[in-house]
């Protein structure tokens, strides 16, 4: 009898570890109002994000670019499932850029954009989302990379019912980029536009700058997110599960 107890609570207990393992994320994204929505974003300016505080946004874009806050009314209200989590968000936008001119054969052309926080923030707190990362066979061949000098864990992406291509990531220490994994002819989707990816930042950070690399004719974007640490009660649950354990 002792011994069915024991399976019967050790079942219990892998299925509310199971449980406790799938949870809803809500990230909440940079709002770079009150520019309106096109127009350019002033460079050193700060933005207040709840929960995280004032962040200053920065970047190093030459004039060949155009370049502005972006509210890309197909991200609004979106979201995807990682593993046995979900990631969704209601408000969306990016700072992003296009590059309307440039040599031939395509010679990417760097820049980049920095978010700076007010101070330290724990790891898995910052979430970096880039999309329209555009690839093409087309006079001489190109992608547009968007580069981090962190560790990041890639999530995944929104697609939707979009004709967009799905980004490819590559990890590595202390560093990770994103491209389009597709490329064909031409400037148009899927090989153009890649879906809004997700990576979350696995360092403690004061500051995360994303390098991107920039073909001719594309528009891409980058924005940051931010999701609380999990709450007290939720910690306060899992220490009673696992005193429970220690006890049996």
């Amino acid at each position: 009898m002792l011994r069915r107890t024991l399976i019967t609570q050790a079942a219990l207990l892998c299925t509310l570890a199971g449980s406790a393992s799938a949870n809803v994320f809500t990230i909440d994204w940079l709002n770079m109002s009150p520019v309106p929505n096109g127009q350019q974003v002033p460079n050193n300016s700060n933005y207040f994000l709840p929960g995280l505080g004032n962040v200053n946004v920065s970047y190093n874009i030459s004039s060949d670019f155009f370049h502005g806050r972006n509210v890309e009314p197909l991200l609004q209200n979106q979201g995807f499932t990682s593993g046995p989590d979900t990631y969704n968000w209601t408000n969306h936008e990016l700072f992003a850029a296009t590059l309307l001119t440039g040599p031939d054969p395509l010679v990417a052309v760097p820049w980049d954009v920095t978010f700076t926080f007010s101070g330290t923030v724990n790891p898995g707190q910052i979430y970096v989302g880039v999309a329209g990362l555009g690839s093409t066979t087309s006079s001489g061949g190109g992608s547009t990379i968007a580069t981090v000098n962190q560790n990041g864990t890639y999530l995944g992406e929104y697609i939707g019912p979009n004709n967009w291509g799905p980004t490819q990531f590559t990890g590595g220490p202390g560093t990770f980029s994103m491209q389009n994994s597709l490329s064909a002819p031409g400037g148009v989707d899927p090989h153009w536009n890649t879906g809004l990816a997700v990576v979350r930042i696995d360092d403690a950070v004061s500051s995360i700058t994303v390098h991107f690399s920039h073909i001719r004719g594309d528009g891409a974007g980058v924005n940051i997110g931010y999701i609380p640490a999990p709450s007290s009660a939720a910690l306060l649950s899992l220490s009673g599960l696992v005193a429970f354990r220690r006890r049996r």
